[in-house]
């Protein structure tokens, strides 16, 4: 069972890109190759880690595609500690970093910056400007833009519009006619959680739970596309930095069907955003994230698609493939389960709930946050040479371990019940949430915090309310990297199959 800790440990995942940048990668290759090979040996390459058995993939493989996440990952801390070393493609040295006080830094500091793949793959896919990625006096500014949106008062005052969309996921589930069957009811959790993002964020309703939402169909597609864990995809994502910029737009407009849905997507989102653009103008109301963006006056047009697809794309699957892990716990523990039920069913129904008062509801939503993050790998490289911070020596000796000294000896095993304690954890606060840097920290914090743990809590009640949850026979989910954690069977499909029975 693959279990996040509190802490970000890097490097981001790879991801999957088409075979028509094969003609890159071969002529880059050579040149990136002599390259590595002309670098002199840095400190860091002499710090211990695993034995690499393959100079072309390094540890990649063992780390992005086992067949269930971080099996080898834990192995390697527990030997090795919170910081060691292993090989990413082509011999390149990579620092895996679990040091709290270490991570904590890096996230702080702006030393360190994305990775110039994930740089050129979020400029693709959000555009330019993104929030995501600026960094510096326009990253304050932009932050400074978004952030009253998603603080707590007008988070909560958007309650009655998740009220609503947890319905229209009940209502969804019954025209489908889940009650009595195994079905896979992921696709409908992404529906409902591109709808709340569509209706409370941006006044805009996608209707993608009634499957009437083409930015719905074709996102899905978009981001499946490239969240395919493959060896060849690590290959591409090793050599994209030292792609040419003139090479790079050429393939971008390539007649090919993955790039015309590129094309058609953000001319899609760039269409709405400016749609959403002139009603806040011709309303005069400047309400929400949108309004707040319009009202500022200094951002062109265009930039409102670049946020819209920033926030659809960050918001969908992060809450969605964590309220998936939810359901799936949940199916796993009938007795929780129906003490949760009792729970909710025991505070009352409609507007006015008070959700942080149910103390199973947001203990299952912690622990799962915990062990399943949405993100539970992120790159950083650092600009200049610096000295990082250890809360421990880094040693060899084997059993060095930092999860036990933060969440005791029981830091492996999914136990929501830690959260009824006084104390689920040791030492200091490295995030805004308990469970560390679920949602990273520093200037970079998620700024959809609040918004995603609400969005939990309705869905997961509107759910637990109606419907009881069981595992299928042969159940075999389990997390996979593919951008985010996802569900996915032992055939590497995509999948959250449940059993669903209504409450009688």
């Amino acid at each position: 069972m693959y279990a996040s800790p509190d802490f970000t440990k890097f490097p981001l995942p790879m991801s999957r890109y088409d075979s028509f940048l094969v003609p890159c990668f071969l002529t880059v290759l050579i040149t990136w190759v002599a390259s590595r090979w002309r670098s002199k040996r840095k400190l860091y390459q002499l710090i211990p880690g695993p034995k690499c058995v393959s100079w072309t993939y390094g540890h990649m493989p063992q780390l992005l595609l086992s067949k269930e996440y971080g099996e080898n990952e834990f192995q390697w801390q527990e030997k090795y500690g919170p910081v060691y070393s292993i090989r990413g493609c082509f011999g390149e040295s990579r620092l895996m970093i679990s040091d709290p006080t270490t991570a904590k830094f890096i996230l702080n500091s702006d030393r360190f910056v994305f990775g110039h793949a994930q740089q050129k793959m979020g400029n693709v896919l959000f555009g330019h400007g993104n929030v995501f990625l600026a960094r510096d006096d326009v990253h304050r500014r932009l932050r400074g833009l978004m952030n009253p949106s998603f603080s707590a008062n007008n988070v909560r005052a958007l309650s009655p519009i998740f009220e609503e969309t947890g319905r229209k996921l009940v209502d969804r589930w019954e025209s489908l006619g889940f009650a009595g069957r195994s079905v896979d009811v992921f696709p409908t959790l992404n529906d409902a959680t591109l709808d709340i993002t569509g209706n409370a964020m941006f006044s805009h309703d996608f209707n993608a739970l009634e499957g009437k939402s083409e930015v719905a169909r074709i996102q899905r597609r978009l981001v499946d596309s490239v969240a395919i864990p493959s060896k060849f995809g690590q290959l591409i994502d090793a050599v994209l930095p030292y792609i040419p910029a003139a090479v790079f737009h050429f393939v971008l407009n390539l007649p090919v069907e993955s790039m015309r849905m590129l094309r058609d997507y953000k001319m899609m989102t760039d269409e709405l955003g400016l749609e959403m653009a002139n009603q806040q103008r011709d309303t005069q109301a400047f309400d929400g994230l949108v309004g707040a963006l319009v009202h500022d006056g200094d951002l062109p047009d265009p930039a409102i698609g670049v946020h819209l697809r920033t926030m659809l794309i960050a918001g969908q699957d992060t809450t969605g493939t964590t309220f998936g892990w939810i359901l799936h716990k949940l199916a796993q523990m009938p007795d929780y389960q129906e003490k949760l039920r009792q729970e909710i069913q025991a505070a009352g129904l409609g507007e006015g709930l008070e959700y942080n008062n149910l103390p199973l509801l947001n203990a299952m939503i912690n622990e799962v946050l915990r062990m399943y993050c949405a993100f539970p790998l992120a790159e950083r490289v650092a600009s200049e040479d610096c000295i990082l911070p250890l809360s421990q020596p880094i040693t060899t000796a084997t059993g060095a371990q930092v999860l036990p000294s933060i969440w005791g000896p029981d830091a492996g095993e999914f136990r929501p019940s830690r959260w009824l304690e006084k104390e689920p954890r040791k030492g200091p606060a490295l995030g805004p949430h308990p469970t560390g840097l679920t949602f990273l920290g520093g200037p970079g914090v998620c700024l959809g915090l609040r918004f995603a743990i609400l969005t939990l809590q309705v869905f997961v009640a509107a759910i637990v309310r109606k419907y009881v949850l069981t595992l299928p026979k042969n159940d075999s989910v389990r997390p996979r990297l593919a951008i985010t954690l996802m569900p996915a069977t032992a055939d590497g499909v995509q999948q959250l199959p449940l059993h669903i029975e209504p409450v009688t």
